[in-house]
């Protein structure tokens, strides 16, 4: 059956196309005595029904043919579908549904034993098998959809000596590919089984219009498709008789583009680039259209992501956009809803991924805290953070049931609205928590549990409000859980049984093969985002198809799954070159229309793109060369403003100086000024990240709570112990702090190991320092204890200087008192040398001594040192600073100076350099990378500025 061309030329506009074909449908009917009220006329997509339908009612009048697609003619017939009585033990049935048949295809190869034993064995390498069967027959299944069920048995037999012969060619050997062969064999035979039994479609074989009519756009059709079903009806229609007409829209070759319609050529720099270009060629052609009342534009989807960015830009700017492409349902926040909570109902589940859950929206939350949840959350939130929780059902729950009385520590008491929602998270997420426990439970169980969750969670009724929801909830088969006996997803869903992680790969599984295409706006549309084969034989204003590079246009693809390309054609089936040809007249058949635009990158990452082989290609069949275009973006001149160097002040602010400050607080005024605003005046903070492991700092703040702990029980002795009961003693009190800090826990124990490892050493050389120490006549006076100081700055300014010694020890020797403090430190020994050679640069220990000079308690004659205590496994090194009350005074003249002038309304300059502003938090805020080099030197010290 040869088709008649149908010519499309750039001269001829849409709408005189097609009242051309439907005087020429017109003349066709009449010439073979077909009554145009019983004429079938299908064409390839369902866009273009209204512009034929209103194409034949201006060219010709009176009575119309049924125009409608293939599908829309099955389905009107599908009622009168009985489909033929299954062998028993047979095949399951097929029904074209990804989903279904997947379970199907696993509970079928689940009752044989070699099929059992390979899902225990290799679970994820069973459940891409079932992709790959699944996969090959409905493929299948689709090309004996396209032949008359008489001639579907003579296929079955070419087929499988097809499969025979390239398992004999080597393709499927023993061995390797022996389990695939034997595989496709099996779905070979299922989809022949289901061939047998039919489908709805069928029926069309059976239709007696007076004519049938078949338009497709060009005259290559891949197998498999619609176009192809219609084909195959017009053939047999054909070959019974009827009158039978088949016209090919092709591209007229023969130029005539209008000045300055050609098509033209984009060149981009990279992906953002051509989003970019791409919406500012739209928002052009727009624009045009709007002044003239025209018809949309065409946006043409080659490349996904880049479309997805062109969609934002196009609505940001407001187009009004119909997508006819549509997302992958898993991409949606009713899909995150749905995975989220599966997911933070793990037992194990990280606190992260409890947090996602909670803020994953559409949560009613619980009735005690109604609006506030969102509050409670970010309570929750800030307080896992602050002390590094990683298990959400581990530690938390615990945690929220502990008081400051039976935990041992005040940190771990969980504010109440934060304990509310967690009690709340908890009751929601049971149902889903008790099959996570167990080994298998079925697949109904599984939805019932997370239909109850949602229900709970008040996010059900939110789902079923939106439209990706609604379809989530159906794709899921959420609303089939509570049904009765009947149909074939019951008894299926009951029958399969499956993990939590198994669970969770179904349902991102199902999602990820779910398209959500979102309903057009109403009233009129300024852009649709289409397919390229879903564009042709449209009327549109202009058409801009991004993507135009040699990787994405004309590219040859390779055969997916198991199904080689000489297999496929072999067996009629589509396959990457037929696919490639399809897709080659659609883009001729697009290209002759005029204001196409083609945009193409230059690069993509470190790889250099030209233009696709396909523009050149159709310009030499044409005679029509595709010239190049300029960036349609409007230029806009900027005024340069570099980033100056901030100097905030107080003078005027509606905030002040704070009435205490830390030795923390001081070191960052004394390296840089702006730092201190930024942290202690405006109390900005990173939000703490909950990484797993441990780092230093928490193994030092560790250890500070074993030596307060071994050193009270020390005091508390009433008879002397020798080095090996000290050792002991401290093991002891490193095992219960170890205990109560939950280190001991799962979550926290294979990074501890590192560190736990090394305690017995660390004891040893602990102990070894601490005896001759106290030999000495040194004694424990106090650990971890806050002091705090007063300062009068005069003219009514207050101050206090606060913090907290990690140790202070006592010496009596000829009725003086000598005072040690102790600052524990478990970093870089050389960085502790260094600081201790510089006692007037050295803002800590500097602080702690001046705090201890301030103790009331101590003699007024009492001498004062200070040192830092490098602690590790190796040695325990004491590095005392010369000087230290020569140092404290320095410091508490330097600090009250420095308040004094902030107060009068001095500058805080960002002056840190080095360290200070390689980790400083606040580097985003002075903008200091930014900085205009001949403007780096006026952020200098000034006589304004603090004192270093």
């Amino acid at each position: 059956m040869q088709p008649e061309h149908w010519a499309w030329g750039p001269e001829g506009q849409t709408d005189a196309l097609w009242e051309q074909w439907a005087r020429r449908l017109a003349e066709v009917l009449s010439e073979q005595g077909a009554d145009p009220r019983e004429a079938l006329v299908v064409l390839p997509v369902g866009a273009v029904l209204s512009q034929a339908r209103m194409a034949w009612t201006r060219a010709v009048g009176g009575w119309q043919p049924r125009i409608d697609t293939i599908a829309a003619l099955a389905e009107d017939q599908a009622w009168a579908w009985q489909p033929a009585a299954e062998e028993a033990g047979a095949f399951p049935p097929l029904s074209m549904d990804p989903v279904l048949d997947r379970l199907q295809a696993a509970r079928a190869l689940g009752q044989e034993a070699w099929g059992q034993q390979w899902a225990r064995r290799d679970r994820r390498g069973f459940e891409f098998a079932l992709d790959q069967i699944v996969a090959a027959a409905h493929a299948w299944a689709r090309r004996q959809q396209a032949m008359p069920p008489a001639e579907r048995a003579a296929y079955g037999d070419d087929a499988r000596e097809a499969l025979q012969a390239s398992a004999k060619a080597g393709q499927f050997a023993q061995g390797p590919g022996g389990r695939e062969r034997v595989l496709l064999a099996w779905a070979l035979e299922w989809s022949l089984q289901a061939g047998q039994t039919g489908w709805a479609s069928d029926l069309l074989y059976l239709r007696r219009p007076s004519a049938w009519v078949g338009v497709t756009a060009g005259e290559q059709v891949s197998p498999g498709t619609e176009a192809a079903l219609m084909l195959a009806v017009l053939r047999h229609a054909k070959a019974l008789g009827q009158a039978v007409w088949w016209c090919a829209a092709m591209p007229a070759w023969t130029g005539g583009h209008e000045s300055g319609r050609a098509p033209v050529l984009v060149a981009c720099g990279d992906a953002e680039d051509e989003a970019q270009q791409a919406t500012a060629q739209v928002l052009q052609a727009v624009n045009a259209a709007r002044a003239v009342g025209g018809a949309p534009v065409a946006l043409i989807a080659l490349d996904r992501s880049l479309i997805r960015r062109a969609r934002a830009l196009l609505e940001g700017a407001g187009a009004t956009v119909a997508d006819e492409t549509g997302w992958r349902l898993s991409t949606t926040r009713a899909a995150t809803v749905v995975t989220r909570l599966i997911q933070a109902s793990h037992p194990r589940a990280s606190t992260d991924e409890l947090l996602d859950w909670l803020k994953s929206g559409w949560l009613q939350g619980p009735e005690d805290l109604g609006p506030a949840s969102g509050f409670a959350c970010g309570v929750l939130e800030a307080w896992c953070r602050r002390r590094g929780l990683m298990s959400a059902w581990g530690l938390l729950p615990a945690a929220a049931g502990a008081t400051e009385a039976t935990s041992g520590a005040p940190s771990w008491v969980v504010p109440p609205p934060a304990e509310t929602l967690l009690r709340w998270a908890t009751d929601v997420a049971t149902p889903l928590q008790t099959l996570w426990q167990k080994a298998r439970a079925s697949l109904r169980e599984w939805l019932r549990a997370t239909r109850a969750a949602l229900e709970a969670g008040g996010a059900a009724a939110q789902l079923l409000s939106d439209p990706a929801g609604e379809l989530a909830w159906t794709a899921l088969k959420l609303d089939q859980v509570d049904e009765g006996e009947g149909g074939a997803w019951v008894p299926l869903s009951q029958g399969t049984m499956l993990d939590g992680q198994g669970f969770l790969r179904w349902v991102n599984a199902v999602l990820e093969a779910t398209t959500f295409r979102p309903a057009a706006p109403e009233g009129s549309v300024d852009v649709v985002i289409t397919p390229l084969a879903r564009a042709v034989l449209r009327p549109f204003h202009a058409i801009v198809l991004p993507g135009a590079d040699e990787r994405q246009l004309g590219a040859l693809g390779s055969a997916s799954g198991w199904l080689s390309a000489g297999l496929c054609e072999q067996m009629g089936l589509g396959t990457p070159l037929s696919l490639r040809a399809a897709q080659w007249e659609a883009f001729a058949l697009l290209m002759s229309r005029p204001d196409v635009v083609c945009l193409y990158r230059q690069g993509q990452g470190s790889e250099p793109l030209e233009p696709s082989a396909w523009l050149e290609r159709w310009a030499g069949l044409s005679g029509t060369a595709v010239a190049a275009r300029l960036d349609a973006r409007p230029e806009r001149a900027v005024d340069v403003a570099p980033s100056t160097p901030p100097l905030p002040q107080l003078t005027g602010a509606p905030l002040g100086l704070p009435a205490s400050i830390s030795a923390t607080s001081y070191e960052q005024l004394r390296q840089c000024p702006y730092r201190f605003f930024a942290a202690t005046l405006l109390r900005l903070r990173d939000v703490d990240e909950l990484e797993e492991g441990l780092d230093r700092s928490d193994f030092g703040n560790w250890l500070h709570e074993v030596l307060k702990l071994f050193h009270d029980r020390r005091g508390m002795q009433t008879a002397l112990s020798d080095e090996a009961q000290d050792v002991a003693a401290w093991l002891d009190a490193a095992t219960e702090v170890c205990r109560s800090t939950g280190m001991d826990r799962d979550g926290q124990r294979p990074w501890f190991l590192p560190f736990q490892a090394g305690l017995p050493r660390l004891a040893q050389a602990y102990v070894g320092w601490l005896r001759p120490h106290e030999a000495e006549g040194w004694s424990v006076r106090d650990t971890e204890v806050k002091r705090e100081r007063g300062l009068d700055l005069g003219a009514g300014l207050q101050l206090s200087l606060q913090g907290q010694l990690d140790r202070v020890d006592v010496q009596h020797r000829q009725g003086q008192e000598t005072r040690f403090v102790l600052d524990y430190k478990t970093g870089s020994l050389g960085t502790l040398k260094d600081k201790v050679k510089k006692p007037l640069e050295d803002t800590q220990l500097a602080f702690y001594a001046a705090l201890d000079l301030g103790d009331a308690t101590a003699p007024a004659d009492a001498k004062l040192q200070a040192a830092y205590l490098h602690l590790e496994p190796k040695a325990v090194t004491l590095l005392a600073q010369d000087e230290v009350m020569d140092a404290a005074q320095a410091l508490v003249e330097g600090l009250s100076d420095d308040w004094r002038r902030l107060h009068a309304g001095a500058a805080m300059p960002a002056l840190g350099e080095g360290v200070a502003c390689s980790w400083c938090q606040a580097r985003g805020l002075c903008r200091k990378d930014h900085w205009p080099p001949h403007r780096q030197t006026d952020a200098a010290p000034t006589e304004e500025g603090p004192t270093a």
